[in-house]
């Protein structure tokens, strides 16, 4: 009994990651549209072995998700290419988990953050994205988690390697740049470390040039996924959703222009509060900047807010009394998924935008009125970067 008693967050910690392994386990054989794409990569790749990866015309995923997806061809023995397609974006929910666990260490000394990071590998939209969905958002949100981490360790040039790294599997990562350009403009981070961010995506693309891949194929990849649908809103949970397509211009011009205007506004804001950060703040404005973005852009997907659903906790981490707001993203991006997932209702889809269209009003209004709170009021660690 004082064993249970002394490891209690412990052993909670432990029943989450078993509970979530056995969960993750029943849902191994789930497929969906997306998973049958991939695993045609798969097969393309373990035919024609790692040269491959030369052929710019059988996936329009970058080089570092590519080098993985070949690597798990090598156990096709022991696992199936949809088990094998799943098991790397599970893989770096551990990894996500683990760098969850070294952040809450920041703020609890006790066993707390064993047992945050195993309620972390619960959380339903983590579990649906990467071992039910097949999808690879794991991937790079992991590695903005670890650019959240060394930041927090005032190790800049290490969290701009981490951020490079993300932006080397998903272009998506940019919907950080706005947090880490409000900490250029308060001075907390050097502007030319910015340069680094595409130094990670080149290097990777390295030796599938080598191989014999196309300059232009990798330069254009990126910006030929944005081209790939011509729809306001691929079933993401924003106002655009309600927009017919019939109107995609010039609604996509209007959309990219309020886009612009909204961020370089917030960015002034937060320049003109003056260049003290506090953790409250800090934890605020990198949530802020993950939930706005795919909020005001056009051409949004349902999963581009995974990486809210993800520092959205972290939030919580710090903030204790915002732990709603992990809750209310879980119920909105669950409610998202479901459509593609599960051929939900549309009604489904409707309330998502309603909640998610709230959390991004409150989570915009407690950052701007973080700014003018005195230090009294904020959380006493100050982060100085």
């Amino acid at each position: 009994m004082n064993f249970i008693k002394k490891h209690f967050y412990s052993l909670l910690g432990l029943f989450f990651f078993a509970l979530s392994l056995f969960i993750r386990y029943r849902l191994r054989g789930f497929i969906n549209i997306d998973t049958d794409i991939i695993i045609g990569w798969y097969k393309f790749i373990q035919q024609h072995g790692i040269r491959a990866l030369a052929d710019d015309s059988f996936a329009n995923y970058p080089p570092a998700y590519l080098y993985l997806l070949w690597f798990s061809t090598l156990f096709a023995k022991w696992f199936s290419p949809l088990i094998s397609i799943k098991i790397i974006p599970t893989a770096f929910d551990f990894f996500s988990a683990f760098t969850i666990y070294k952040i809450a260490k920041e703020k609890f000394s006790d066993d707390k953050p064993f047992l945050l990071s195993g309620l972390f590998f619960l959380l339903p939209t983590v579990m649906l994205n990467s071992s039910t969905w097949g999808q690879i958002d794991s991937l790079y949100v992991s590695f903005l988690l670890v650019c959240f981490y060394f930041l927090l360790k005032k190790k800049s040039l290490l969290a701009m390697l981490a951020f490079s790294v993300a932006l080397a599997f998903k272009a998506q990562t940019i919907f950080f740049l706005p947090f880490l350009g409000v900490l250029v403009l308060r001075k907390q981070l050097q502007w030319f470390l910015l340069f680094i961010a595409p130094v990670a995506y080149f290097l990777f693309a390295i030796p599938t040039l080598l191989l014999g891949r196309s300059w232009n194929s990798l330069l254009f990849l990126y910006s030929g996924q944005v081209d790939q649908f011509q729809e306001l809103s691929k079933a993401a949970p924003n106002l655009y959703l309600f927009i017919p397509n019939v109107h995609y211009h010039p609604v996509l011009e209007i959309g990219l222009t309020v886009f612009a205007l909204c961020m370089a506004l917030w960015a002034w804001s937060n320049w003109k509060a003056g260049a003290s950060v506090r953790e409250r703040q800090f934890v605020l404005t990198a949530l802020a900047s993950l939930a706005l973005v795919p909020f005001l852009l056009p051409k949004m997907h349902d999963r581009y807010f995974y990486p809210a659903d993800v520092f959205s906790f972290v939030v919580a981490l710090f903030i204790p009394q915002l732990w709603f707001l992990p809750l209310l993203y879980q119920i909105m991006s669950s409610l998202t998924y479901s459509i593609f997932l599960f051929h939900g209702p549309t009604w489904l889809i409707n309330s998502a935008v309603f909640i998610n269209s709230a959390l991004v009003f409150y989570i915009m209004r407690a950052q701007i009125k973080s700014l003018g709170e005195p230090s009294s009021n904020r959380i006493q660690r100050e982060i100085s970067l």
